[in-house]
C-alpha cells in the first residue's frame, strides 16, 4: 500500500469515528440548499402579479424592487456557481482530494444560506404601492405530512376564520413546526380567507427590542419611522398606520420572553368581534407580558409512526427500503423524538442514499442537529 492510500485510510477512519460529517453529507447538504435557492427564484419570477422585469422596470424608484431584483441576479450566479461544485464533486471518491473539497463545499453551503435568509425576507417585504402595503404574498413551504400534522393545521385555520378571537399565540419548543404552519396559514389566509384586506408577515429581530419590533413592522405596512423619535412616538404612528389600513391579519413569528406590551411597540391588539386579527409564535412559557390575553394552541412532538412517516418522506425512500436497511430510518427517526426540524435535518442527510454502511455510519456517529 503506498503512502497516498494509508493516509487515505487513516483520514477514513478518523472521519468515521469523529462524526464530523462527511463529503457526502455536505453534498446532499448542498443539494438540498441548491434545490430550495432554485424554487425561491422561480416563486419570485412566476409571481401571479405583473411580469418581475415589468414592475422592476415601472418601480425603479423603490428600494425594494432595486433589492430584490438584485437578490435575483446575484442569486442566479450563486446557483451556477453550487450546481457546477455539485457537479465537480459528484464523482469524488478519493478522501484526499475530498477532504480539501469539504471547506469548499462548505462555503458555498454558507453563502446559500444567507441568500436563502434574505431571499425570505425580501419576498416578504417586496413591492409595496405607494398608495398602501401589498395585500400579501404567498410564502415557500413544504407539504403538510401526517394526519396529526393535518389536524393541526385544521385547528389554526378554525381559528384563523373564527371572527370571535383577536389573537392567538401558537407556542412550543424550538423546531417543532411553529414557523412551518403559519407559513401555511398564511398562504391558507391569502387564497380562502376574504375578510381581511391586507396580510402581513413580520419575522422578529435577531435583537429582539421595541424599537427593532417596530422598524420591522413599518417595513411590511409602509409606514416612515424616523430613527431619532421618541419609542412612544414611534408607536402612535405606527398604531395610526393600522388603524387606517381597515381589515388586516398580522402574522408575528418568533417572538421571545419579553417584558413589554403590544401596544408599546404601536400594534392595536385585536379583541373579541374584531374584523383584525395577530397570531404569532413563540417558544416562551407564556409567562410574559406580550403575550396577556391570548388564546393560545400548543404544537407537541410527532407520535412515533407519523415522525417515521415524515423521516421516509425527507429521506426520499419508502418502508421496503427502511427494512432493507436493517430498520436503521426508524431508529433515527425515534432518536429524534418527534420533533420536526430534527427529523428533517437527519432525513435530509440521507437523501437516497442505498448504502448500509452510510446509514450505520449515521446513526453511530449521533451527528444529527437540533
Amino acid at each position: 500500500m503506498d503512502a497516498k492510500a494509508v493516509v487515505g485510510a487513516i483520514l477514513a477512519l478518523f472521519t468515521y469515528f469523529s462524526g464530523v460529517p462527511s463529503l457526502d453529507d455536505r453534498k446532499r447538504n448542498l443539494k438540498s440548499k441548491l434545490e430550495y435557492l432554485r424554487a425561491q427564484i422561480e416563486d419570485i419570477e412566476n409571481s401571479e402579479r405583473a411580469p418581475f422585469s415589468a414592475r422592476v422596470q415601472r418601480g425603479r424608484k423603490r428600494k425594494r424592487e432595486r433589492d430584490l431584483c438584485t437578490w435575483v441576479d446575484e442569486g442566479r450566479e450563486l446557483l451556477k456557481a453550487a450546481e457546477t461544485l455539485y457537479t465537480q464533486v459528484e464523482g469524488y471518491r478519493n478522501l484526499l482530494t475530498s477532504t480539501k473539497k469539504r471547506k469548499v463545499v462548505d462555503k458555498v453551503v454558507d453563502a446559500l444560506a444567507i441568500r436563502e435568509k434574505k431571499g425570505d425576507i425580501l419576498y416578504m417585504h417586496a413591492f409595496p404601492d405607494k398608495q398602501g402595503p401589498y395585500r400579501g404574498n404567498d410564502m415557500p413551504v413544504k407539504k403538510i405530512i401526517g394526519k396529526t400534522a393535518l389536524n393541526t393545521l385544521e385547528k389554526l385555520q378554525h381559528l384563523l376564520e373564527d371572527a370571535k378571537i383577536g389573537r392567538v399565540a401558537v407556542h412550543g419548543r424550538e423546531g417543532i413546526g411553529k414557523t412551518f404552519f403559519m407559513k401555511h396559514l398564511n398562504n391558507f389566509a391569502l387564497k380562502c380567507v376574504e375578510r381581511f384586506d391586507y396580510v402581513f408577515w413580520v419575522s422578529s429581530p435577531e435583537q429582539f427590542s421595541i424599537r427593532h419590533v417596530q422598524d420591522a413592522v413599518a417595513a411590511v405596512v409602509n409606514c416612515d419611522l424616523p430613527s431619532d423619535d421618541d419609542l412612544n412616538v414611534r408607536a402612535s404612528k405606527l398604531s395610526n398606520t393600522l388603524a387606517d389600513l381597515g381589515n388586516f391579519l398580522l402574522f408575528l413569528d418568533g417572538v421571545p420572553e419579553a417584558d413589554f406590551s403590544l401596544d408599546q411597540i404601536g400594534i392595536p391588539v385585536p379583541v373579541e368581534g374584531s374584523e383584525c386579527k395577530l397570531i404569532l409564535t413563540t417558544s416562551s412559557t407564556l409567562g410574559c407580558r406580550i403575550l396577556d390575553g391570548f388564546g393560545t394552541i400548543e404544537l407537541n412532538c410527532l407520535p412515533e409512526k407519523e415522525a417515521l412517516e415524515l423521516f421516509i418522506h425527507e429521506a426520499g425512500i419508502d418502508m421496503r427500503r427502511v427494512t432493507l436497511l436493517d430498520n436503521i430510518p426508524r431508529s433515527l427517526a425515534k432518536r429524534c423524538c418527534g420533533v420536526p426540524r430534527m427529523i428533517v435535518n437527519s432525513a435530509s442527510r440521507m437523501w437516497d442514499t442505498d448504502d448500509i454502511r452510510e446509514w450505520r455510519h449515521e446513526f453511530e456517529s449521533g451527528n444529527f442537529e437540533k
